[in-house]
């Protein structure tokens, strides 16, 4: 007769408002990265990692990023979009622009949760870099290394406009992204838009089903976008999995292969009509995009030393993923997951069939959300021949 060994386990939590990057990888772990990452608890902004404004460019017209709008309070990061005091060469509406200082964010995971403004004018949360020449031949050179050819990159994790216009309520009911190569060819005329469309998964033009559970001006939402390598990325809403998209790679093989800024920016767009009233923008109940937080993550091995002092983000788990294996007597191999806040220990008990446990054993778990399989030495033999139940959890 084939026998049975359960599993069960046991939770430690600790309260707060969670969201997850995916499962990472067997032998692996997420890390924040707190050079892309802020819980929006001060009193301003983080001005050693954000700039309130965009570094070369004013924002599209109507709309200018005025750093007068940015400001941190009530556990947020608040962009209140208003009106200008006067007309600026154009310019009508002040939106704004939270921006990294830095353009070293790599491949890995990036989340935001925010709240949208109930205007039409947009909430995001994108990626982008700087324009650098291409030194090698293009897909689009005709076999030349062109003197005047440039790209840059273009991650739209999240497009949301919480008002109502005249195309689509697309951008206020599901989480909308794009992936974008900006590449200015040889003559060195304007850059076109290489890209997979929007919302386009595996880069064939098929829709994903990205509807949010309410519009994004009603709740706070989690948008997240895994940057796995130069040619993929796959999204999330709300810890689900909503699409996966291939880079464009009509113009290089490797589309996206150089590190971004990290940009949270509300704006005008051309396409979307009417703009906002001036009693729209006065309106504090719905003039306002509120980001709860923003958090990025690493992928490191799962034994790899890593030390942060960041804010605590995780629920705090252990689960076994399959059944353990009885190697010998005196050891097992057991495969988890498991989220920690803090570098701790995992306590594992082989309970017998009467429910006596007959061994106890420890072992190390570093910071972070890891995937890991491992052979564990118990503290007393166990047969082969008996059914055990298997109980995991976190020592406080």
């Amino acid at each position: 007769m084939k026998k049975i060994v359960s599993i069960t386990l046991s939770l430690f939590s600790i309260t707060s408002l969670f969201a997850d990057p995916p499962t990472p990888k067997k032998g692996y772990r997420w890390v924040i990265n707190q050079e892309y990452s802020d819980e929006f608890n001060g009193t301003e902004l983080d001005r050693s990692k954000w700039n309130n404004t965009f570094h070369g460019w004013k924002g599209r017209k109507p709309a200018m990023f005025d750093p007068s709008t940015v400001s941190v309070n009530n556990g947020n990061m608040q962009i209140k979009n208003g009106m200008l005091p006067q007309e600026k060469n154009g310019y009508t509406i002040a939106g704004g622009a939270v921006q990294s200082k830095k353009e070293t964010a790599s491949f890995g995971y990036y989340e935001v949760n925010f709240k949208a403004s109930k205007i039409n004018m947009s909430t995001t949360f994108w990626m982008s870099n700087s324009k650098q020449p291409v030194d090698f031949v293009t897909n689009k050179s005709n076999g030349e290394n062109c003197a005047k050819d440039k790209y840059s990159q273009e991650l739209d994790i999240v497009e949301s406009i919480g008002g109502t216009f005249n195309r689509t309520n697309k951008f206020r009911t599901q989480m909308n992204f794009n992936t974008h190569y900006r590449y200015v060819d040889c003559n060195g005329g304007r850059e076109k838009f290489y890209s997979a469309g929007n919302n386009a998964i595996e880069g064939n033009g098929q829709k994903s089903n990205a509807k949010l559970s309410s519009e994004s001006w009603q709740d706070f939402h989690t948008y997240g976008a895994y940057w796995k390598n130069a040619n993929e990325v796959s999204f999330y809403a709300d810890n689900r999995f909503v699409g996966d998209v291939k880079v464009s790679t009509e113009v290089v093989d490797k589309p996206f292969d150089r590190s971004m800024k990290i940009n949270m920016v509300t704006e005008t767009y051309n396409w979307v009509q009417p703009i906002p009233t001036i009693e729209e923008l006065n309106n504090d109940k719905i003039n306002t995009s509120y980001y709860n937080w923003i958090r990025s993550y690493e992928l490191v091995p799962v034994d790899k030393n890593y030390t942060s002092n960041y804010a605590p983000i995780y629920k705090e788990e252990i689960q076994l993923t399959e059944t353990p294996k009885v190697m010998s007597r005196k050891k097992i191999e057991i495969s988890y997951t498991y989220k920690a806040n803090k570098n701790t220990k995992a306590l594992l008990k082989v309970v017998d069939a009467s429910n006596k446990v007959v061994s106890t054993t420890s072992f190390k778990v570093l910071a972070g959300f890891g995937n890991n399989s491992q052979l564990v030495k118990l503290d007393h033999k166990i047969s082969k021949k008996e059914t055990y139940t298997y109980q995991i959890t976190l020592v406080k």
